[in-house]
């Protein structure tokens, strides 16, 4: 029997955007199995009745707290469509996007919390059927916010490039954003931060500076940052077009590289990063601003060339000193004996 690989395909519409004045929509170009045509489908939040005009689910509760909801799960195409409804945990993408686990991967936040009354729904062509989902809050939930998403998921078949079987799931889905109420913490961090200076040997060089932001609170954040190099005697030169940075949900990271230009090698260098937390709107404690530091060593080396130069110069102009000093003059001359005779 033909190994069966499974694949999960992101059509990138979990995005607020795609999910605000217009459903979210996959469409799959080879489903032979649901229709002859392309599939294609969306979601979005609804009422009991109908599609309503929410961007994403947004919900405030205590520990303990049921949240009863609906999504509409709209078929665009004309054949039947068999779908699966499930919910999963968020985090961030390396680039800072916003993802939900692949359907292998066990959620233990609020996608573990979200529970659908069907969890596959058969949704004939040209019709949108709502969906009615619970979320059961845990008594120990902890303060703060909790991201996740619900998903509309098709499966198909097609042959991979080696000629075996594979699954594709093609989903699109709606954010949750639940907060539970409590001790807010909103904290960003800065960790792994390092710094490297290269240039020519003369004129300036460069300094690159890497680092990581941690959301160590419990509140998602965003920020906006700036990078600045400074010389020891205090002038500075901050990296240019540095991007704020994205919503980073709690604990979750994102990793920082740029490059500030012009640098003159000054012997040692100040590389200083300062990010200014952004909250996502509504009351809550303010974020303090954050500062980390970290010094690099940039050897100007025409100077160092230059001083080897007269260093060497200058032991030499002494030891041909000393040697003159010491060397032995010209010898002095016989002295002349006179001797006189007497002859009787």
């Amino acid at each position: 029997m033909t190994r069966i690989w499974r694949r999960t395909i992101l059509t990138g519409l979990l995005a607020a955007v795609a999910l605000g004045a217009f459903p979210a929509v996959a469409t799959a170009q080879d489903t032979p199995a649901q229709d002859k045509g392309p599939a294609t489908f969306g979601v979005r939040p609804a009422t009991a009745q109908a599609p309503d005009n929410r961007p994403n689910f947004s919900f405030s509760a205590t520990p303990g707290a049921v949240i009863k909801d609906h999504l509409a799960v709209a078929n665009i195409s004309t054949g039947p469509l068999s779908l699966k409804v499930y919910a999963s945990d968020a985090f961030n993408t390396p680039d800072g996007g916003f993802d939900l686990l692949a359907a292998g991967h066990k959620p233990v936040d609020i996608g573990a919390w979200a529970k659908v009354d069907a969890e596959t729904v058969e949704v004939p062509g040209r019709t949108t059927k709502i969906v009615p989902f619970t979320i059961t809050i845990p008594a120990d939930a902890t303060p703060g916010d909790h991201v996740g998403g619900i998903v509309a998921a098709l499966v198909t078949e097609a042959t991979g490039s080696d000629g075996q079987r594979v699954a594709v799931e093609q989903r699109v889905g709606s954010r949750f954003y639940l907060r539970i109420s409590g001790d807010l913490k909103p904290r960003l961090s800065i960790e792994g931060l390092t710094a490297q200076y290269s240039g020519g040997w003369f004129g300036s060089g460069e300094t690159k500076i890497s680092y990581t932001v941690r959301n160590s609170g419990n509140v998602r954040l965003g920020g906006k940052q700036k990078v600045t190099v400074e010389t020891p005697w205090g002038s500075g030169t901050s990296a240019e077009n540095l991007p704020d940075l994205p919503e980073l949900l709690p604990n979750n990271t994102f990793a920082v590289t740029t490059t500030v230009k012009g640098i003159l090698p000054a012997g040692w260098l100040d590389g200083l990063v300062h990010i200014d937390p952004v909250a996502p709107p509504g009351p809550q404690p303010q974020a303090e601003a954050i500062d980390a530091s970290v010094t690099v060593v940039a050897v100007p080396w025409l100077l160092v060339i230059l001083l080897a130069v007269v260093l060497l110069l200058v032991l030499f102009l002494r030891w041909r000193k000393r040697r003159r000093k010491n060397a032995p003059g010209p010898a002095d001359p016989e002295p002349v004996v006179e001797v006189q005779s007497a002859v009787a």
